[in-house]
């Protein structure tokens, strides 16, 4: 008796070692010009150079054909945010572009700071791409124009 339950306690365990391996093979980053992240970041900067508004860009990058989701956007405030391992503080206006869908490893941000070099360096520092449970961001792009940071972790191409 217990012999078999020894077995099906190593069979278990080789089972759940095989889910988080395939759960996280992944790769973190890309510069793939074709990527959903590059083609939302060149839609950013092709609006911010019209719109200063962020949220009327967020609105049209949610809305674009880079953007396949089904998307909301939201202001933010400083403090916790989707994708980061901690508070994310120095911005003095910030919007959020995140799925309908919660579990979708996508979420982006558009940030209007007094130094964006810096600002980016923190968010970088900061990204957290496996921030949903079993699921993992692709590729991050993090993109400055002016005063505005645009930052991105989403999912790769089907392809």
């Amino acid at each position: 008796m217990k012999k078999n339950h020894i077995k099906e306690i190593i069979f278990a365990s080789i089972f759940m070692c095989m889910c988080l391996i395939s759960c996280g093979n992944k790769s973190s980053s890309s510069s793939d010009a074709n990527t959903m992240g590059t083609k939302l970041a060149a839609v950013f900067k092709k609006e911010i150079t019209k719109e200063t508004d962020i949220v009327k860009v967020a609105d049209a990058i949610a809305a674009s054909s880079a953007c396949d989701l089904e998307c909301v956007v939201s202001e933010i405030e400083e403090g916790y945010l989707a994708g980061f391992s901690s508070d994310i503080t120095g911005f003095n206006k910030g919007v959020t572009i995140m799925p309908l869908i919660g579990s979708i490893p996508f979420v982006a941000y558009i940030f209007e700071v007094n130094n964006p070099e810096e600002f980016k360096s923190v968010l970088l520092d900061s990204a957290d791409p496996r921030w949903n449970i079993c699921t993992q961001a692709d590729e991050t792009v993090c993109d400055i124009s002016g005063k505005y940071v645009f930052f991105t972790m989403c999912p790769g191409n089907d392809e």
